[in-house]
């Protein structure tokens, strides 16, 4: 494909993603449905152009949201755990054994949920957010974070599978 095939297709899917984020401030609990939803469509871009396309799609998305979007808990799901895990996520499925593959997976999901968090609680405190986690015992945030990492890896296999198909058609 040529540039401007390349620089259009980027486009759409940069606006379609945006428009998803977006749409986590109509829908109520979309905190991880639609940066998860949105981070999808980075994948095609990354397996058809690479990672460096993806990146820059990436970053241009992240920027948009942080810009247009109010609510910041679920645009930094997307910047710091779900638009980036896209990008980096071939690279990852290259890792050997596959033990350490999962592992590193694991890892990146409860670092960076842990990391965006923290900036949610102590950089760009939220009252809601605030109360709402000081409301939480440590053993319910435990299970939080357990919970997502589960949730994360269910995401990273159903990314595997769409992907497959999107091989196939």
């Amino acid at each position: 494909m040529n540039n401007t095939q390349k620089i259009s297709l980027c486009g759409v899917f940069g606006a379609l993603s945006v428009v998803i984020m977006l749409m986590g401030s109509i829908i109520p609990m979309a905190t991880y449905m639609c940066p998860a939803i949105a981070a999808f469509l980075i994948l095609p871009v990354v397996a058809e152009y690479g990672e460096k396309t993806g990146f820059t799609l990436y970053l241009a998305v992240s920027l948009l949201c942080m810009m247009l979007i109010a609510e910041k808990e679920f645009v930094l799901m997307y910047v710091f755990v779900f638009g980036l895990y896209s990008v980096f996520k071939f690279r990852a499925d290259k890792i050997r054994p596959k033990f350490l593959q999962v592992v590193l997976k694991c890892l990146y999901a409860f670092v960076t949920t842990f990391l965006t968090y923290a900036l949610l609680l102590f950089v760009f405190p939220s009252p809601v957010l605030t109360n709402d986690f000081s409301d939480m015992t440590m053993g319910i945030a435990v299970a939080f974070f357990a919970l997502f990492v589960i949730t994360f890896m269910l995401y990273d296999l159903a990314a595997r599978i769409m992907f497959i198909l999107y091989t196939r058609r």
